[in-house]
């Protein structure tokens, strides 16, 4: 098992620059990919466990009834990519069923944190002798490249691809780049791969809302984190006391929207930008979206970027779509 790097040469530097144009900015905001620092991918990881937090369980429920389904459809020899792997709980669902039924498996786990791709993948090779693992710390785009010279190049790893993209993550690209995302996937794939993608459908509000602001406030300190960060990181002022989470769901957007809001007048200094940033009361720092489809705009965003819908499984309330996308 080799751990293939594509991270940033000044990881802090490209910190500090997001983080002064985003707090510059009117409205102000921050890039949701910095909630997760090490401590930010524990937090994260306990939110998903939460009893309002019912994503990870339904997709959870869905895999276990569909992976035998997926399995057979993608044969006996495949290459499973996924992108924004995190610690890999709900793939080991499917992992399983194609170790039982197919001839050679291996795992490439894509994610921008090395702490838990280092720890994720050496617990999955010492469960699964018989899988092949090559954790890429990277974000997507570049991680999937990697990957798919990695299977064209390596006449040891099976051909087939299965890419995953689990976790409603699609849900936090906003919708004019997410058909660029699913284009570009479909670029790197041949006729014989498929793309399984994880989908929040809409709902009731009151679920909604109450799934990012749970009753334990584990979603609200994971929101003020990326404060500390910011705090220990580039030298930032932040009295966590004076900023509150806010999240609701935006209808006309559709969408959950996540803010830090500030309680007061205030001037915050980061040292490493070398400059203060002002707060109006009320005054919030918009850090994500999460967009929640309809099946409709699930085969729309898959036709727009060169995909058949070949299997969409869900669940029986309809809460969560787990779509199976072949290339065109």
């Amino acid at each position: 098992m080799s751990m293939l790097p594509d991270t940033p040469s000044d990881p802090r530097g490209e910190f500090a620059r997001d983080v002064a144009a985003g707090l510059a900015g009117s409205p102000k905001f921050l890039h949701p990919k910095y909630f997760y620092d090490a401590h930010g991918s524990e937090l994260f990881e306990s939110i998903t466990r939460q009893p309002e937090y019912y994503l990870k369980r339904t997709e959870a429920a869905i895999l276990g009834k569909s992976a035998p389904d997926i399995a057979e459809l993608m044969g006996k020899t495949v290459n499973l990519v996924e992108l924004g792997s995190g610690s890999s709980v709900k793939t080991k669902i499917l992992l399983e069923n194609f170790l039982e039924n197919s001839d050679e498996i291996h795992y490439m786990p894509i994610d921008i944190s090395p702490t838990i791709l280092k720890e994720t993948a050496t617990q999955l090779v010492r469960r699964y002798p018989r899988l092949g693992v090559t954790p890429i710390v990277s974000q997507y785009e570049i991680g999937l490249a990697k990957a798919s010279a990695l299977v064209a190049e390596n006449e040891a790893v099976p051909s087939r691809m299965l890419v995953l993209f689990l976790g409603s993550s699609i849900g936090n690209i906003e919708p004019e780049h997410t058909t660029r995302l699913l284009a570009l996937i479909r670029s790197q794939l041949e006729d014989q791969d498929a793309l399984l993608v994880g989908f929040d459908l809409l709902k009731e509000e009151s679920v909604l809302n109450a799934a990012y602001n749970d009753a334990a406030g584990v979603t609200a300190e994971f929101n003020l984190n990326l404060l500390v960060r910011i705090n220990r990181e580039l030298g930032g002022e932040f009295d966590l006391d004076r900023f509150s989470h806010r999240a609701f769901f935006n209808r006309d957007a559709s969408r959950i929207e996540m803010h830090l809001v500030s309680r007061a007048e205030q001037n915050v200094p980061v040292c490493d930008v070398q400059r203060a940033f002002h707060f109006e009361p009320n005054e919030t720092i918009h850090t994500e979206n999460s967009y929640k489809y309809s099946l409709e705009s699930i085969e729309r965003y898959a036709e727009a970027a060169g995909f058949l819908v070949r299997e969409l499984f869900t669940d029986e309330e309809n809460w969560f779509a787990l779509a199976l996308f072949s290339p065109t």
